[in-house]
C-alpha cells in the first residue's frame, strides 16, 4: 500500500512539475527567471503550511482521518487551479511571429536570410536556444542536453538527501528533535526567497551561469559548514545557506532547457530530465542512509552523510562547468 501511495503521489509531483515549469516560460519572453522562481517558491510556501497542518489534523482525527482530509483538500485544490492553466495560444505566438518578422526586416535590411528562416520555420525568436536543436532525436544527440541530464540528476538526488537527513543529523550531533526540526524547516523556507530571489539575477546574468554559481556555493556549503557542524548556530547558518541556493534548482531546470533549446519542446525536454532525476532520486537516499547506519554511531558517521552530498554536488558543479564551456568559452558571456 506505501509503495503503491509513494508511485501515484510521484507521478503526481513529477506531472505537477512539468506543467508549472512550462506554462509560465510560455507566455513571457522576457524576465522568466522572476516569475518561474515565483512560481516554483510556492513548494516551499506549500512546505511551510502543510507540514504543521498535517500534524494538527493527525493529532486531531488520526493518521487515517487525516490522510482522507488532506487527500480531499488536494484534489479540489489543484482542480480549480489547474481549470485556470492554459499555454499561450498558437493565434497569438503567430502574430508575434509575424510582429518580430516585420521589425527584424525594418531594423536590419541586410539580414535578409535572417527573416526568410524565421518565416519559414513560423515560430517566436524566443523559441531558438543556444543550439538549433527542435527535435527529441536531436536533443538526445545534443552533449549540452547530457551535461545538464547529469547535473540535475546529481543535484537533485543531493537536495533530497539533505532534506530527509537534516532532522536526523542534527539529533546524531547532539541536538533535540524540536531543533532538527527547526533546522529543516529553516531550510525549507530559505528555498523560498531564494528561488525568487536567483530567478531575478538569472535575468541579468544568464541561467546556465547562475545554476553554476548556486552550486559551486551549495557545495562548499556541504564541506565548509555541515561537515564540521556541531552546534545548533552553525547547522541554522547551513540551513539558510543551503535552502537559499539549493532551492534554485527546480526553477533553473526548465530556465536552462529553455537557454539550450528554446521554448518549444520545452515540456518534452523537462520530461526527458526528469527521467533521470527519477532514478537519481531514488538511489541517492538509500545509499546515504546505508552509509548513515553503518558508521552512524562512530566518530565520522555523520559527517560521511555530509561529505556523501558534497561529493554528489561536487560532481554536479563539475557536469554544470562543462556545460558551460561547451556552451561558450568566453568568461564573461550571458548564458
Amino acid at each position: 500500500l506505501v509503495l503503491a501511495q509513494g508511485v501515484l503521489a510521484g507521478g503526481g509531483i513529477g506531472t505537477i512539475f512539468i506543467v508549472v515549469s512550462t506554462i509560465p516560460t510560455s507566455w513571457f519572453s522576457k524576465n522568466q527567471g522572476f516569475l518561474i522562481g515565483i512560481v516554483h517558491s510556492g513548494s516551499g510556501v506549500g512546505g511551510l503550511v502543510l507540514a504543521p497542518l498535517t500534524r494538527f489534523l493527525i493529532n486531531q482525527y488520526t493518521l487515517a482521518g487525516a490522510l482522507k482530509i488532506l487527500g480531499i483538500f488536494l484534489a479540489i485544490g489543484i482542480t480549480l487551479v489547474s481549470l485556470g492553466m492554459a499555454t499561450k495560444p498558437e493565434e497569438l505566438m503567430d502574430r508575434e511571429d509575424e510582429e518580430t518578422i516585420e521589425q527584424i526586416a525594418a531594423s536590419d535590411a541586410a539580414s535578409e536570410q535572417k527573416i526568410g528562416v524565421l518565416a519559414k520555420k513560423r515560430m517566436s525568436v524566443r523559441s531558438f536556444g543556444v543550439r538549433d536543436v527542435h527535435s527529441t532525436r536531436g536533443v538526445l544527440r545534443s552533449q549540452e542536453f547530457w551535461y545538464l541530464n547529469v547535473a540535475v540528476m546529481l543535484a537533485e538526488a543531493a537536495f533530497y538527501v539533505v532534506l530527509f537527513f537534516l532532522p536526523v543529523y542534527s539529533i546524531g550531533i547532539g541536538l533535540t528533535s524540536e531543533q532538527g526540526a527547526l533546522i529543516a524547516g529553516v531550510a525549507n523556507g530559505a528555498t523560498i526567497f531564494g528561488r525568487i530571489a536567483i530567478g531575478y539575477i538569472a535575468d541579468l546574468s544568464g541561467n546556465i551561469n547562475m545554476f553554476l554559481i548556486t552550486h559551486v556555493l551549495v557545495t562548499l556549503s556541504c564541506f565548509l559548514l555541515w561537515f564540521p557542524a556541531k552546534s545548533f548556530l552553525v547547522m541554522m547558518v547551513f540551513a539558510c545557506v543551503f535552502g537559499l541556493f539549493a532551492g534554485s534548482l527546480t526553477p533553473l531546470v526548465p530556465l536552462c532547457s529553455v537557454t539550450l533549446f528554446g521554448q518549444n519542446g520545452l515540456a518534452n525536454n523537462v520530461g526527458l530530465l526528469g527521467i533521470g532525476m527519477v532514478l537519481s532520486t531514488s538511489a541517492a537516499p538509500v545509499v546515504a542512509r546505508v552509509l548513515y547506519e553503518k558508521l552512524g554511531h562512530h566518530g565520522t558517521g555523520y559527517g560521511t552523510v555530509a561529505l556523501f552530498c558534497g561529493g554528489i554536488y561536487l560532481l554536479a558543479t563539475l557536469s554544470i562547468f562543462a556545460l558551460r564551456i561547451c556552451v561558450s568559452r568566453r568568461p564573461w558571456a550571458k548564458i
